[in-house]
């Protein structure tokens, strides 16, 4: 049966995936705000949107994910829920953003929201729900295979979407997008369900609200190891700040036409192709440090690449970079934290880290604000710096992998 969830959960990753290329928040959404009259600060709260509102709920939902034997049910009633909004967006868009692009910005942010808040809230189900019905050795494999796979389907889709853009009289042609979209992540719950849960977890109650912060700080002083990968993680959280600029960047200093969202978007993802599967390697070989230490060191470089870059080819090189980083950076950060917890702690730590990192993404409404005040290339300097501060911090996080699910003394 390990082998059977193993293929049906690539299949549906991949499928929901490719559904990124058409939704993608560095590149198309950023895009898609501008179009709609948001400002420098709008663009900023979008990584706040898609991170705080998808992290912050995750500590609460953590404690009640161990009530239930079995995250299958509750997985896919999430699922359906979230992709409905995507429906709802396409419409939105669709009809209001030529005549009411005002109404269309703040009906965009409130469906992207609860599209991202009730992802987060399924988040400790879904991830354990993976590890549940997978083999240990198999899901840095399976992260990087379906991260590779969906990033050649959205290779098609960002070709599609380059021709929406360039053929498309907007709003049509983001409202197509958004549609094939909701279609590739319905396609993608449908495969969902065919995945099966066949051994009960242990059950826990959830701990009383008025528990909770106690029994997080005793996970936080009992785990050293833990304690230093959330700082390195918050540094490189804020080191991420640049991701939302570097679209609108390109298009103003350049003056490049729409159509760029569309050929950086492939850029992207070709990338994606390429790294997603050699990391998801890297992963299971080396460990998950080993990755995020990568993915640290490429936002150091496009963050510095943005700063010196005064031609537009220089941004295919930042968005190859983006690729790599958005190919596995999450998705390793999560199998990180799941290798320091053990089997019943598993859903708390993922909340924990996912709660702690929430905050750390409001630095991209700062980031908004230096641009207006000061210009991008200060955003992109300061996201340098504290890129490469996470880098270093992580030099010193023991990798679990030597100790797997023995959390370090403290």
């Amino acid at each position: 049966m390990p082998s059977e969830n193993f293929r049906y959960h690539l299949v549906e990753g991949s499928l929901y995936m490719a559904s990124f290329a058409l939704l993608n928040s560095q590149v198309v959404i950023p895009a898609l705000v501008q179009r709609l009259g948001g400002s420098n600060v709008a663009i900023g709260a979008l990584p706040v949107i898609v991170y705080l509102c998808y992290f912050l709920p995750q500590l609460i939902a953590a404690n009640y994910a161990q009530m239930e034997p079995f995250r299958r049910p509750w997985v896919l009633s999430a699922g359906i829920v979230q992709r409905s909004q995507v429906f709802l967006l396409a419409f939105a868009v669709a009809l209001f953003g030529s005549e009411f692009p005002g109404l269309a910005l703040v009906l965009f942010f409130l469906l992207y929201s609860v599209n991202q808040f009730v992802a987060g809230v399924a988040a400790p189900s879904w991830f354990d729900f993976v590890v549940k019905t997978t083999l240990p050795h198999q899901r840095g494999r399976l992260m990087g295979m379906r991260s590779s796979i969906g990033a050649s389907l959205g290779l098609v889709n960002s070709l599609l979407l380059a021709l929406f853009l360039t053929y498309l009289d907007f709003p049509w042609n983001y409202s197509a997008a958004f549609f094939l979209a909701f279609l590739y992540q319905i396609s993608s719950w449908l495969v969902q369900r065919r995945v099966v849960e066949d051994q009960p977890s242990a059950i826990e109650l959830p701990v009383p609200l008025s528990r909770l912060a106690a029994r997080v700080r005793q996970i936080l002083l009992s785990d050293a190891r833990f304690r230093r990968f959330l700082l390195a993680s918050a540094v490189s959280t804020v080191g991420l700040m640049p991701m939302g600029f570097f679209t609108v960047a390109a298009l103003k200093r350049f003056a490049l036409s729409e159509s760029y969202v569309g050929f950086f978007t492939m850029t992207m993802l070709a990338s994606q192709i390429v790294f997603a599967g050699l990391l998801g390697w890297l992963g299971d070989v080396k460990g998950h440090k080993a990755t995020l230490m990568v993915c640290a060191l490429a936002m150091v470089l496009a963050s510095l690449l943005a700063v010196i870059g005064q031609h537009p080819g220089w941004f295919f090189a930042i968005f190859s970079l983006v690729g790599l980083i958005f190919g596995l950076e999450l998705i390793t950060r999560h199998n990180f934290a799941a290798e320091c917890a053990t089997d019943t702690t598993r859903p708390m730590y993922i909340g924990i880290m996912n709660a702690w990192l929430a905050p750390w993404f409001l630095s991209s409404l700062i980031g908004g604000w230096i641009s207006d005040r000061f210009g991008y290339e200060i955003v992109f300097i300061v996201g340098a710096v504290f890129s490469l501060g996470g880098l270093l911090l992580l030099t010193g996080v023991a990798d679990p992998r030597a100790r797997l699910g023995s959390p370090s003394p403290a």
